[in-house]
């Protein structure tokens, strides 16, 4: 492993808690394909989310991010961007993950042309999603959501296609997934990547209120008489409750699809299920917390899940990952936990 490679391995856990160790657990040659792919898929939530950029900024940035992975040989591209990149300051592990973008691409430059392909496809088309509905702290137009169609929409464009780039990825390394099981898995994948990107919006609500960044669409606002700013106001927590449980609901209806792809994963293939449920029981298990603790979240306190049911997890994963039965049994005990609080 040369030192870009390892850079990219000791980079992952740096920037994301839940998945360097979903994806430590998947067969060698698809640990370091799925690092790179999250990294550069993190490069563009980073440009999304800085505090540092206008609206404007960060639609130019991820469009010449998006042209340096669709150009085969794009140095000239790559040194234009990360000019614009080291204006920027570094005040976290994100920010140092965006300056050394080149670290990265050298090393997706060493897959394979159906691997690269693979990846660019579902990293672009994330990165245009993205360049539509960006927000900015500095600007007074944010382009907020108006409609649940355009929140579903959004949560396509930032995680459906890490689900599908997920699978292709899948798809490629293991003979064990054949024509017919591709499809079962594809029919899954873009639905299980909104399902745990609702629940990233849901556990978010309070950083993203202290932020100026809302993903709460103006329909489902209306429906619920409460504004982006007054959802944490004490005289509307009773209407923002009945909101919240609106969104959970959304999220477990995405969520049964996770369930339905990890038992589509061919049980020759353990370490694909052990690295599908992590994530899948993780987002059940936040959810399960936030419901509670419910009134600590409308004190705008984040909730986690404590590191003991991260661990939790790993065991039952590890224990169950050749049981439909048992992995079907354990998801609707705390599906209808969520859903009856």
């Amino acid at each position: 492993m040369d030192k870009n490679e390892q850079y990219c391995i000791q980079m992952l856990p740096r920037v994301s808690r839940t998945f360097a160790p979903t994806i430590r657990k998947l067969p060698r040659p698809l640990i370091l394909q799925l690092t790179v792919a999250y990294l550069l898929c993190r490069i563009a939530d980073t440009i999304e989310d800085s505090v540092f950029l206008t609206i404007k900024q960060k639609q130019n940035l991820l469009g010449e991010y998006a042209g340096i992975l669709i150009k085969e040989n794009a140095t000239n591209e790559l040194k234009a961007f990360m000019k614009h990149i080291r204006a920027l300051p570094q005040e976290g592990a994100d920010d140092e993950l965006l300056h050394n973008v080149p670290l990265i691409l050298a090393v997706y430059n060493t897959f394979p042309k159906k691997v690269r392909t693979g990846i660019s496809t579902w990293v672009v088309e994330m990165v245009s999603g993205m360049r539509t509905y960006v927000q900015s702290k500095y600007s007074s137009s944010q382009n907020f959501l108006e409609t649940l169609d355009e929140l579903d929409d959004y949560i396509y464009y930032v995680a459906g296609t890490v689900g599908n780039l997920v699978t292709t990825l899948f798809s490629l390394y293991s003979q064990h997934i054949t024509r017919n099981i591709a499809q079962q898995l594809k029919k899954y994948a873009e639905s299980f990547g909104k399902g745990l990107q609702m629940v990233n919006i849901i556990r978010d609500m309070p950083d993203d209120w202290k932020n100026n960044r809302s993903y709460m669409p103006n329909e489902l606002l209306k429906k619920y008489d409460v504004t982006r700013q007054s959802i944490f106001d004490k005289h509307n927590i009773q209407r923002s409750k009945k909101m919240l449980e609106e969104l959970i609901a959304m999220a477990l209806a995405y969520l049964d699809a996770g369930l339905q792809y990890i038992v589509s994963i061919p049980k020759a293939e353990r370490h694909m299920r052990l690295s599908c449920m992590l994530p899948l029981f993780w987002a059940l298990q936040t959810l399960r917390s936030i419901k509670k603790n419910i009134n600590i979240f409308f004190e705008k306190e984040k909730i986690k899940i404590s590191r003991a049911t991260i661990r939790e997890e790993l065991y039952f994963a590890h224990v169950t990952a050749f049981s439909n039965r048992l992995i079907q049994r354990r998801f609707f005990k705390f599906r209808d936990e969520i859903a009856r609080t």
